[in-house]
């Protein structure tokens, strides 16, 4: 998008762009400072301000232009455009300023970010998962023995759930660390009755078997 101002600030001269990318149609507002523009006052400021401080470089002529991102909301309130400015003084007092809408490119490097995080929390997650697992294996192994056959029955019964619960972690958390998706569904065939017991078996004591 494009936009010239003449000596007094005024709107001169859009381009096509500009009205595309701010979503507003500019050429009415011909003759008019930006900030008479609805829903612009505070990019007019913003480009303001950076001109004043442009205007107030101690070094003048090192640079052609300033640059600038701006975040302004849009009409959902949940939504922002992310403009990429750039200014420069011209001739007989006149500004012009260029901008390119990046808000994807801000999205995409969020997500980026939002990335990496998942990725080292499902790391620190994960850790502790395989010490549980084997922790109950061993403690299978010991015990297994030296218990009777209801005991030997909870037993297994436990350690199985655990070894499964784990092994469902770890799935989810490769899934999460893969940025944040969840586990694709995998359909198969399958016991109902077993998983109605698998899922009991985790929210409270087994029940007798009288009652299943």
């Amino acid at each position: 998008g494009v936009i010239m101002f003449d000596a007094q600030g005024r709107i001169d001269t859009v381009n096509p762009g500009a009205t595309r990318l701010l979503r507003v149609h500019l050429s009415v507002y011909v003759g008019q400072p930006l900030d008479a523009v609805p829903g612009l006052q505070d990019l007019a400021q913003a480009v303001n301000d950076r001109f004043a401080i442009y205007a107030s470089d101690p070094e003048p002529g090192e640079r052609q232009q300033w640059q600038e991102s701006f975040e302004r909301p849009l009409a959902d309130p949940q939504e922002f455009q992310t403009l990429l400015v750039r200014g420069a003084d011209l001739p007989a007092h006149a500004r012009l300023i260029v901008f390119d809408d990046i808000s994807e490119l801000v999205s995409a490097q969020r997500a980026k970010a939002w990335g990496e995080v998942a990725r080292r929390v499902a790391h620190e997650i994960k850790n502790p998962l395989t010490p549980i697992q084997l922790s109950a294996e061993r403690l299978q192994m010991k015990l297994l023995d030296k218990l009777d056959e209801p005991g030997q029955h909870l037993l297994n019964r436990s350690v199985n759930t655990i070894v499964t619960q784990v092994q469902a972690l770890k799935n989810l958390i490769n899934e999460f660390r893969d940025f944040a998706r969840l586990p694709s569904a995998k359909l198969v065939p399958l016991d109902l009755n077993t998983l109605v017991n698998d899922v009991l078996a985790l929210y409270g004591v087994a029940l007798p078997a009288a009652l299943r």
